[in-house]
């Protein structure tokens, strides 16, 4: 759609339309089963893979049996209520919602805490359909970001694109506004970090990170399993 604008030199009036070609999306939404749940703090441990280089305390990449923190109850209840929630959103976006995770586990921060930037990408190519985040307690504003990875690439000429009105564009970072009780679901290739401050001195900040597959039996046409089993 068109949009009128004066032009300041002129005094005339222009159309323009800006087309935002590319667009990445972000699922947010709200968790209904949210309050079914009291998340409390853990002791403030340092728990992480080696490779990681930000302190934080994280089962990744799954929750065990035994896991200190989380009870397997309680595991296995939020696991489940979190993929049925993100296959009814899907489903509102017209997407396979015959899915399962590759991988659920909790990350729980500190003052000081934090991750950095990272992606969900497989060493395998085996990548995920989405990557989620559930935002279970303790989450301030501003802690996500979300940063862009094709700078090198351009090459349009530098100009004051703060002034622009297409200057999210050209923004390198999003940052997170997202609360308490939703879900956020992102395409598994976005590089994002995040950064924990003194708001959680005393609080710990708690979030679940999932990736999700789609079951192949959704993609797959019926004919490649009936060849499958007859090669049985």
């Amino acid at each position: 759609m068109m949009e009128q604008f004066s032009n300041e030199i002129s005094g005339e009036t222009v159309e323009i339309a800006t087309i935002p070609i590319f667009a990445t999306p972000l699922i947010v939404t709200k968790f209904p089963k949210h309050e079914s749940y009291e998340w409390k703090s853990f002791d403030k441990v340092v728990r992480k893979p080696d490779v990681w280089f930000t302190p934080l305390n994280t089962s990744f990449p799954d929750i065990k049996e035994d896991d200190p923190y989380v009870d397997h109850e309680t595991a296995e209840n939020v696991k489940r209520d979190v993929l049925e929630h993100c296959q009814k959103v899907l489903a509102c976006y017209n997407m396979p919602v015959d899915i399962r995770y590759n991988g659920f586990w909790y990350n729980a921060y500190y003052e000081e805490n934090g991750q950095e930037p990272h992606d969900h990408l497989s060493p395998d190519n085996l990548n995920p359909y989405w990557s989620g985040i559930y935002f279970a307690n303790n989450c301030c504003e501003g802690q996500l970001t979300f940063q862009k990875t094709d700078l090198s690439m351009r090459t349009q000429q530098l100009f004051k694109h703060s002034d622009s009105k297409i200057c999210d564009y050209y923004e390198e970072l999003w940052t997170s506004y997202i609360h308490d009780g939703h879900i956020l679901l992102f395409p598994p290739h976005l590089k994002h970090a995040v950064k924990v401050g003194k708001e959680n001195r005393n609080k710990m900040r708690l979030t679940f990170s999932f990736n999700l597959a789609i079951n192949r039996s959704a993609y797959l046409p019926d004919e490649y399993f009936r060849n499958e089993s007859a090669s049985d």
